[in-house]
């Protein structure tokens, strides 16, 4: 009876214990049930990751080890399935989310364009950061801030919608470390569509072929009698060179080092390393020398230091023999603050040429930072051509000197995009700027107190009576390097005097007649990404090439070489050639 009773009902304590114990064993079963699927999950994620590393070193291997076919790119650029077209522009066609791509193979080699795609948010271009903006009613919206005022905020999100949002609506904002761009494109394209969709990236350029690559040599192209070696390599984003009077070269890497090349080698030590911001265009971006050197043993460099914050610096050192005299710099100019001046591309278009002019005055370069409006402001050195005394004074008949104030005196010509580099004819003075662009590249003839329009107007010829068009203009690509051949250069005549120029983008050289400039007739072609280009007192062409435009994460350094062109007539002939 007792066993049959106690059957029948547990008795009260047994029932608070059981019903005590319920929660907690639901509760750590809930517990072990969490941990499973957390270890589940877990793996599962590594396994996805690892998945997704090794499909992604699969695509990475055959598109670094395969042409591809660029036509088939073209039709996946365009497809639903990458949505590229959605966010990327090709000549004027396509989305405005992220960069224009249309000189995209020109600026960036292979390896650039394969991690862009597979690794987006390793390495944002600069301006196309998300912002992640919360407003007060709970939303969320990510997206590529295209443009403010006074009361709203307008962003394009990863579908290209555009969004208004009221500031007074925001809550909070601020900028996101993971790209708008699907990372996801290792699981959707097989290695034959990937490598294709490379080889069509890499034809995204304004001249009529790609020009070598990372590690090539590909077919440099001379005239006849010509031939090309190469001086010097293991150089680290070259930017900029000077030939000096007895023969020295120097070399300016981005990455703040001065390199001296003697008697047809690269010293090991460098002339100076300096403290600079090497940030995507900055770093040390010009060189020159006194007119006599090294009789007054002056070298003057232009840079972009990195502290108290990123700003332009023009500095004079004295040599002592193949290098920098110990504390011997004189900062004969200073830029402002850059982190104030504004830009999609604040790094971006420093500019940073510097040479001496006919008059004995230091000419410097400096570019808009992709700010534009300064490039029209007299209280700015952005966008323009500026004139100092080799002593960092401002000289009293600069054109601007009793209107602006200040440092900003220094300006000589305005209203310029990026004016990386300029020459100035021996004996004449005259002066030739070229100028990026922009919907063309120009060259500009450097006169006193002129506006080139920047950005009021585009790049190109023009009709309005304030501002000066360039003698010589080409569809956009990417001017860079430029020289006068000398009067008396031992070349065939019809290169005595002309003005030499390269293109980054096409890989070659050509040359303009500065009495009928419109005209530019080819020199060179095949060249990797030229940068700068001087005449020795030899009558040799130097030509400094260097790897991909900007330094990021992705940069390599000792990619960049000095290339030398000669006449071997000139070597073979002891008189005058024709």
């Amino acid at each position: 009876m007792t066993k049959l009773a106690n059957n029948q009902g547990p008795s009260p304590g047994s029932t608070f214990r059981s019903v005590a114990l319920r929660p907690l064993l639901g509760r750590a079963l809930a517990r072990g049930l969490f941990v499973a699927l957390t270890v589940v999950l877990t793996t599962f994620s590594v396994w996805s990751q690892d998945s997704l590393k090794q499909k992604s070193d699969v695509l990475r291997e055959a598109a670094m080890n395969r042409s591809g076919d660029p036509k088939r790119g073209k039709a996946l650029f365009a497809s639903a399935s990458t949505k590229c077209a959605i966010c990327h522009k090709v000549e004027g066609q396509g989305g405005d989310v992220g960069p224009d791509l249309s000189q995209i193979g020109g600026k960036f080699d292979r390896t650039h364009l394969i991690e862009s795609i597979l690794e987006p948010s390793a390495e944002i271009p600069q301006g196309f950061h998300a912002s992640v903006i919360e407003t007060k009613s709970g939303r969320s919206i990510t997206g590529i801030v295209k443009a403010e005022s006074a009361t709203t905020v307008t962003v394009l999100d990863a579908e290209a919608k555009q969004i208004v949002i009221p500031l007074e609506e925001i809550e909070s904002r601020k900028l996101s470390s993971v790209s708008l761009m699907p990372a996801g494109t290792a699981e959707i394209l097989s290695p034959a569509d990937f490598t294709d969709l490379i080889a069509y990236l890499t034809t995204l350029r304004t001249g009529p072929a790609a020009t070598p690559g990372e590690g090539s040599t590909g077919t440099l192209i001379l005239p006849p009698e010509f031939k090309a070696e190469v001086v010097a390599s293991g150089l680290t984003g070259a930017t900029a060179l000077e030939i000096a009077p007895d023969g020295r070269i120097l070399v300016c890497e981005q990455t703040g080092t001065l390199r001296v090349v003697k008697e047809g080698k690269l010293l090991t030590e460098p002339f100076v390393k300096l403290p600079v911001d090497s940030t995507w265009e900055r770093g040390l971006i010009g060189v020159t020398v006194a007119s006599d050197f090294p009789k007054t043993p002056h070298v003057f460099v232009c840079y972009v230091a990195s502290k108290p914050f990123p700003h332009h610096v023009v500095s004079r050192f004295t040599a002592s023999g193949d290098v920098a005299e110990p504390g011997s710099e004189k900062i004969l100019f200073e830029g402002d603050d850059q982190t104030k001046l504004g830009g999609t591309v604040p790094a971006g278009h420093q500019g940073g040429a510097i040479h001496f002019g006919g008059d004995g005055k230091l000419y410097v370069a400096i570019g808009d930072q992709t700010a534009g409006k300064p490039a029209q402001a007299l209280n700015s050195h952005l966008g323009r051509l500026l004139r100092i005394n080799p002593d960092g004074s401002i000289p009293d008949d600069n054109p601007y000197a009793s209107k602006a104030t200040g440092k900003y005196r220094a300006t000589w010509a305005l209203g310029l995009r990026n004016p990386f580099t300029f020459a100035v004819q021996p004996e004449s003075g005259r002066i030739f700027i070229n100028d990026v662009g922009g919907k063309a590249e120009e060259i500009n003839e450097g006169i006193v107190g002129a506006d080139y329009g920047w950005p009021t107007i585009e790049h190109g010829p023009t009709t309005d009576p304030r501002f000066r068009g360039p003698i010589h203009h080409y569809p956009t690509a990417c001017i860079a390097g430029g020289a006068f051949a000398p009067m008396d250069l031992r070349w065939p005549k019809e290169y005595r005097g002309q003005y030499f120029f390269g293109d980054f983008n096409h890989g070659q050289v050509k040359f303009i007649d500065p009495a009928t400039p419109a005209l530019a007739k080819p020199f060179a072609t095949g060249l990797r990404r030229p940068v700068d280009l001087r005449f020795a007192p030899d009558g040799s062409l130097y030509v400094l090439v260097r790897d991909a435009w900007v330094v990021d994460k992705l940069f390599k350094g000792g990619t960049g070489g000095l290339v030398r062109i000669r006449n071997v007539r000139v070597e073979n002939s002891a008189g005058s050639i024709p």
